[in-house]
């Protein structure tokens, strides 16, 4: 079993090593880490350079587009089996807390952290990855995602401005697809969360709450749309999005993207009845089940 680990960062050096110092330290699984820096103006990028750290960096543009870059490269240029997504103020307090979260994603598919002061609005549960907690409410500082799950979500929506709630909208569409948390009868959300070996630390946002309740909008207003996305929404997008990772090495092959890619959802439920009746996502279900059942994808 093999990790991904993508830590997003911003004018922040004295904190980030001492993070990946006590990921180096507290880890026992396999891992592969990337650095993900949006812009930084102090000494990061020097810093890691001379500490030979993996890193990606790009122009500043906000918390969703960086998340990204670490999420692509995961996804494209390693064979891990799930990916941990950290904030550059979350750090590993005991031996195998990436156990913990790697386990996590392998019996839920994503979860996500809860800050201690949350726990009082827990519905059930003890936080850890057999028994994670059931809370309506999130924080985005450490997000585990199974590679199983992954294509079915993809990315976060670049759409969000530098700061606020673009975890939100990704967590909740891995929980629409059917992975850490629950779809309630009223249509609310609730998220499978957890605290096991990291605590988050006091270190004050570069965000701001302007930009919060600008994502706060943004966040209502993409409610019904597609539960996929990619990084990027135009070519031009694209290409700038994919010069940030021009200096990394061979993608890796992945068959999910040949599937995700000539998918036909309608033929798909048309053809199979049991699925649109069982209300499962079409290419979850293929994924899961259709592919070793020899079902068609498109139509010949």
């Amino acid at each position: 079993m093999k990790i991904g680990i993508a830590i997003t960062t911003f004018n922040r050096i004295e904190y980030l090593i001492e993070q990946i110092r006590l990921i180096q330290k507290f880890s026992l699984n396999e891992y592969e880490l990337i650095v993900c820096d949006d812009g930084s103006t102090d000494e990061t990028v020097d810093v890691l350079n001379r500490e030979k750290i993996n890193y990606i960096t790009g122009k500043n543009k906000g918390i969703a587009w960086n998340k990204n870059r670490g999420i692509y490269y995961l996804a494209n240029y390693t064979q891990a089996d799930m990916f941990i997504l950290l904030d550059d103020d979350i750090f590993p307090t005991m031996y195998g807390w990436d156990v913990e979260w790697a386990k996590a994603a392998q019996i839920h598919g994503h979860v996500t952290f809860v800050v201690p002061e949350w726990k009082d609005k827990l519905l059930y549960g003890d936080c850890n990855a057999q028994n994670p907690g059931i809370s309506p409410l999130i924080a985005g500082s450490c997000i585990t995602v199974s590679r199983e799950a992954f294509p079915l979500v993809g990315y976060m929506d670049n759409r969000f401005g530098r700061y606020g709630h673009e975890h939100t909208d990704y967590s909740t569409r891995y929980v629409k697809s059917g992975f850490g948390g629950i779809v309630r009868e009223d249509n609310s959300i609730v998220y499978a969360v957890m605290d096991s070996g990291l605590k988050l630390m006091p270190i004050p946002s570069t965000g701001s709450p302007e930009e919060a309740r600008n994502n706060e909008k943004t966040l209502n207003d993409l409610k019904e749309e597609p539960l996929f996305r990619y990084p990027w929404f135009s070519r031009n997008q694209k290409q700038e999005f994919l010069n940030d990772l021009k200096d990394k090495s061979q993608i890796v092959h992945l068959k999910e993207w040949d599937i995700i890619r000539e998918f036909d959802q309608d033929f798909y439920l048309e053809t199979y009845p049991d699925v649109k009746a069982a209300g499962i996502n079409p290419v979850q279900h293929y994924i899961l089940y259709g592919c070793k059942e020899n079902r068609k994808i498109k139509p010949e």
